[in-house]
């Protein structure tokens, strides 16, 4: 399949260089709409078959036409897609760089939520690879935003700048983004979390080792912690430090900004790197257990094991009913069920030609059960009311006893 869409991209490209040829009869100029589509579809190809590198070179192809026939969107369309391609690559730089080309033609071309999306985008791409290029993503995200008077919209992206740079102790440069946060809160007049960035700033200029910056930070509402935090920083009180540092209005800030809260002295913040997360190691006691087995965590495993493509027959052929099992199940024999009586008797309406005797008739008692009589179509025959039989019997019967039947015609009426 992938040989297949290769196949496809590069007649693609075939078609897209067709387009840019030019001859006395035929095209007098390269026709570049044409070329750009073909180029894009290469590239698309290409990506499909994982060749990240023809496509690269395919997009940034059709970016290069799109922008000769001044197609805006586009252009910034194929440099986004030429973005992943490097990312895929491992060309991070690149990919960069043509994120923030694309953010621009789509804002050239006046569509500004799209830059904004991809912006975020590659804000997100980026963080594991390169920090401070992703929050400098989320910082123009958040400008476009503030921009077209989305203060909401603008303060997630500036929050996502603040922690980058909180994570890396880029403490200038998160200041920054505080300082751009709380403007949105002073024009939402939302006061708590006015509160809480300014708290955030004193821990941050705290965390450089400026007491006095610390203390011009503070701006309308503020937590009266800032104030301890600044009295214990300028004494050198490292008790109180810690104590104040496992207060709520601390704890409630940013998790980034909360940690560096928890390692501030009197020199600045000496915050140290952060681990990787590690596999929690259990240590309950297995859930079942045999007496033949060792090892029970290989029996917890294979009891909640998944089906995958490589253990499915196998996990199926356990749950499932084994065939002596199933052998079992369907040779035992079945009870025979206890059949109903069925009067054997003749009816009452049928003649009969002996003289029907007073005594009754004698039944067995050893037999608690009697036997099906060997014809039963007949018996419900004999039993069956509307038989023809019973119904001529029933006719002759009601024409004999009805009191405004025919008179004859010999009797005088009067």
């Amino acid at each position: 399949m992938e040989q297949h869409h290769i196949s496809e991209g590069l007649k693609e490209r075939k078609a897209a260089e067709a387009c840019l040829k030019t001859s006395f009869f035929g095209n007098w100029k390269p026709d570049n709409d044409s070329a750009a589509h073909h180029h894009e579809k290469a590239g698309q190809h290409f990506k499909l078959g994982k060749s990240y590198t023809e496509a690269l070179t395919s997009y940034v192809e059709a970016a290069k036409y799109y922008n000769a026939c001044r197609v805006l969107y586009s252009v910034g369309k194929c440099h986004e897609a030429a973005a992943a391609c490097a990312n895929e690559l491992g060309r991070f730089e690149d990919a960069h760089s043509h994120l923030e080309r694309a953010g621009d033609f789509y804002t050239q071309n006046g569509t500004a939520s799209t830059a904004i999306s991809c912006y975020t985008k590659g804000a997100e791409m980026l963080t594991g690879k390169l920090p401070k290029v992703a929050a400098d993503l989320y910082l123009r995200a958040g400008e476009l935003e503030r921009d077209n008077d989305h203060p909401r919209e603008a303060i997630k992206c500036f929050s996502g700048a603040k922690k980058i740079f909180a994570k890396d102790k880029l403490y200038s440069e998160c200041i920054n983004a505080v300082k751009l946060t709380r403007e949105l809160y002073v024009q939402l007049e939302n006061y708590p979390q006015i509160a809480k960035s300014n708290l955030s700033l004193v821990i941050l200029h705290l965390a450089r080792g400026d007491s006095v910056a610390a203390r011009q930070a503070i701006e309308g509402d503020c937590s009266p912690v800032a104030d301890q935090l600044i009295e214990a920083a300028n004494e050198g009180d490292e008790e109180s430090l810690k104590k104040l540092s496992t207060h709520g209005d601390i704890v409630y800030l940013d998790n980034e900004i909360a940690r560096i809260a928890k390692f501030l002295s009197q020199e600045g913040a000496n915050v140290p790197a952060s681990k990787p997360l590690s596999k929690p190691t259990t240590t309950t006691t297995p859930l079942f257990k045999t007496p033949n087995s060792q090892n029970n965590t290989t029996q917890r495993s294979e009891l909640f094991a998944r089906p995958n493509k490589d253990n499915r027959a196998e996990l199926f052929s356990r749950s499932s009913a084994s065939s002596e099992a199933k052998e079992e199940l369907f040779s035992r024999p079945t009870p025979n069920p206890v059949q109903p009586k069925l009067n054997t008797q003749p009816a009452a309406s049928q003649p009969s030609s002996q003289p029907s005797s007073h005594n009754p008739v004698e039944t067995p008692l050893n037999n608690s059960v009697e036997t099906p009589p060997n014809n039963p179509v007949e018996t419900q025959a004999a039993n069956n009311p509307f038989s023809e039989e019973s119904s001529e019997k029933n006719t002759v019967e009601e024409a004999n006893s009805n009191p405004f039947g025919d008179v004859d015609s010999d009797e005088d009426l009067c």
